[in-house]
């Protein structure tokens, strides 16, 4: 790896230990219960991972638990489901076993992602002195998606010295409907009375489990596709070359 890129991850993994030395200076969850089962339901949900075709990241519905962490818990705790999801997402059922750096990096990233996230949403929302649950998910949306998409693709790019710019929009395109479907699920699980309430968070995994089944249909018909294509043009010049001699 190049050294540029361990710097970069390097320099990610301070910043996340910083925020996680706020977290656990200010932990102080108003109820536990609720948040350890809202956790392991986050959890679960990481489990439901879609590997991006040409990357070697994957998406998770782990994002509908940070943005409702986000509207309806505490900073600690949103960060701590972000961080708990990147470490299963990274561990759970890999093609190959994943490098102690990767998943320090995606750990890392979650982490930093959901406290910006968290922390723009809040505070614009304090200093325009608004209470609007709406507003402060889709400030957080917004945050969390630019943010992360940024950060892996730049990882990637440094790392396997490709351009930013041709890496960030294919890693957008495929995140962005995926994380709009869980934007909007997490909206109506928010704004759902006592929203913290395990079952509520219960429904959202049940709908994101639907969610990932469809994406993840659809990206294999599209690899399917591709290979379909390079097929038939292997086809096309095997039968050129033929017909050259």
């Amino acid at each position: 790896m190049p050294g540029l890129a361990k710097a970069y991850i390097a320099m990610i993994a301070a910043l996340a230990t910083a925020v996680l030395v706020v977290v656990a200076s200010r932990w102080n969850p108003a109820n536990l219960g609720h948040f350890v089962l809202f956790f392991a339901l986050a959890l679960l949900a990481s489990a439901m991972k879609i590997r991006l075709p040409g990357f070697r990241a994957t998406i998770s519905a782990n994002s509908v638990f940070i943005l409702i962490g986000i509207a309806l818990f505490s900073f600690g705790e949103t960060v701590l489901i972000g961080l708990g999801g990147a470490l299963v997402q990274s561990l759970w059922k890999t093609q190959q076993r994943p490098k102690l750096v990767q998943v320090l990096f995606n750990g890392a990233c979650l982490a930093v992602c959901s406290a910006a996230a968290f922390w723009v949403s809040h505070s614009a929302l304090a200093m325009l002195d608004l209470s609007s649950l709406t507003a402060m998910m889709v400030l957080g949306a917004c945050v969390y998606l630019v943010l992360n998409t940024g950060l892996v693709s730049l990882v990637i790019s440094l790392a396997e010295g490709q351009a930013l710019k041709d890496i960030w929009p294919q890693c957008y395109e495929w995140t962005f409907p995926y994380f709009l479907v869980g934007a909007a699920v997490a909206g109506v699980a928010s704004t759902a009375s006592h929203a913290s309430n395990p079952g509520v968070a219960l429904l959202a995994v049940l709908a994101m489990y639907f969610v990932y089944l469809y994406y993840r249909m659809h990206i294999f018909r599209v690899v399917l596709d591709n290979i379909s294509n390079v097929s038939r043009e292997s086809e096309a010049f095997i039968a050129r070359s033929s017909q050259g001699q």
